[in-house]
C-alpha cells in the first residue's frame, strides 16, 4: 500500500489538473480529477472507498454510450466507520461555533460535493440539518441540567442569539424553548417526589 500511495503522490500535481488530450469534456475531466484526488486522500484509512472512487473515475473514461446506466455510488453507499467517528467527534467539539461544509469534508478527506451525498447516506440527514439537530439536542441538555438563561444557552450551542434558538427549536420540536424547559422541569420534579418521600421516610424510621 505504501508503494501504491507513493506512486499516487508523485502524480498528485497531475491529478489536481483537468485531464486533456483524450477527447473528454472539460466537466467530465474535472470530475475524474476530483475522484482521483479523493481516492488519494482516503487510501490510507479506507482502501475499499479509494478503490470505489477509482472505479468511478474509470467509468467516466468510457464512451458515453457505454457508461450510460453503469455509473454507481460507492458500494458502501456512505462513509467509512473511521470517517463517521471523526465527524461525530469534530461536530461535538465545535458545536458552540461555526461548522462549515468544507471543514466537515476535510475531516472526512473528501470533496464537498461527494461528501454531502455520503454524509446523508450515513447519517440520514444532510450535513447542515444534522449539525442543527445536534445544536438543539445540546440546548436541551443545558436547559435541563443548568440554570443558564436561554440567551447564553443559544451562544453555547453555536446559535446567533435567543431568537435564533427559539426559531429553530420550535421548528424542530413544535414548542418554544421556554415552554419545553418549563414542562420538562415540572415533569422531572414530579418524578422525583416519590423517591424523595421514600428517603425522608427511611430517615424518620
Amino acid at each position: 500500500m505504501l508503494r501504491r500511495r507513493s506512486v499516487m503522490q508523485s502524480n498528485s500535481v497531475a491529478l489536481g489538473a483537468p485531464i486533456s488530450g483524450f477527447g473528454i469534456a472539460a466537466e467530465t475531466s474535472t470530475e475524474i480529477s476530483r475522484l482521483l484526488l479523493d481516492a488519494l486522500g482516503c487510501i490510507d484509512d479506507d482502501e475499499s472507498s479509494a478503490i470505489d472512487l477509482v472505479k468511478r473515475a474509470s467509468t467516466l473514461l468510457q464512451p458515453a454510450g457505454e457508461r450510460a446506466g453503469t455509473l454507481r455510488a460507492p458500494s458502501s453507499g456512505g462513509l467509512a466507520a473511521w470517517q463517521i467517528a471523526k465527524l461525530r467527534a469534530f461536530i461535538e467539539s465545535r458545536i458552540d461555533g461555526g461548522i462549515s461544509l468544507g471543514e466537515l469534508a476535510a475531516v472526512a478527506r473528501l470533496s464537498a460535493s461527494y461528501f454531502s451525498v455520503a454524509f446523508k447516506a450515513s447519517f440520514g440527514l444532510p450535513p447542515h440539518a444534522y449539525v442543527m439537530e445536534r445544536r438543539i439536542e445540546r440546548s436541551k441538555e443545558q436547559m435541563l441540567n443548568t440554570d443558564l438563561p436561554l440567551c447564553e444557552i443559544a451562544l453555547n450551542c453555536g446559535l446567533a442569539d435567543q431568537a435564533h434558538l427559539s426559531r429553530i427549536f420550535k421548528r424542530m420540536t413544535g414548542s418554544t424553548p421556554s415552554a419545553w424547559r418549563r414542562i420538562k422541569t415540572a415533569s422531572r420534579a414530579v418524578h422525583r417526589r416519590p423517591a424523595l418521600r421514600d428517603q425522608l421516610s427511611a430517615v424518620a424510621i
